[in-house]
């Protein structure tokens, strides 16, 4: 797997590869004053991870900092997560579907999946956060995603329903 690890603080970010990426982020925070928080993650076929490490160390040399350490926003690594789909995976906020407030007309507005940016449902899934999106399924009129298998309304999490 292709890991994108932040440091709580918005310096940097480490791209970088493992087998499990919370058993790396765990090993790299100790000795790091600074909290490590997930980006995201690229699940590779056997023997690719190598390879696609090096290409995107590559695509951003020019932000290189030190080691694997670059000069990134969080809004640079989207786009990555998202054009590998299904592969694809967004670090979850852990607060996904939490109100955080109410807007003017009194509808709750609610916590979203990754904490650097705005993602829908349909873009991400907010159960495991691949990018491969929930699907509105007409015959179960629920919401499926094809990476973890989650079936729902959205109804016991609060949201309404789009039109």
């Amino acid at each position: 797997m292709i890991y994108f690890f932040i440091e709580d603080t918005n310096e940097s970010v480490k791209i970088g590869r493992a087998k499990d990426v919370e058993q790396r982020r765990k090993a790299l925070q100790t000795g790091n004053p600074r909290k490590l928080l997930v980006l995201g993650w690229i699940h590779t076929e056997e023997g690719a991870d190598a390879s696609l490490e090096k290409s995107l160390h590559k695509e951003f040399s020019q932000q290189r900092g030190s080691g694997e350490w670059f000069d990134l926003d969080p809004a640079d690594v989207l786009p990555i997560l998202a054009r590998h789909g299904i592969d694809g995976f967004a670090g979850l906020s852990g607060k996904s579907f939490e109100i955080i407030g109410h807007d003017q007309d009194g509808i709750p507005e609610y916590h979203g999946v990754w904490d650097w940016g705005d993602l829908e449902h349909y873009e991400c899934c907010p159960f495991c956060g691949s990018f491969c999106g929930m699907q509105y399924r007409e015959a179960s009129s629920m919401y499926h995603c094809l990476s973890c298998d989650e079936l729902t309304t959205f109804e016991s999490l609060g949201h309404q329903e789009e039109d």
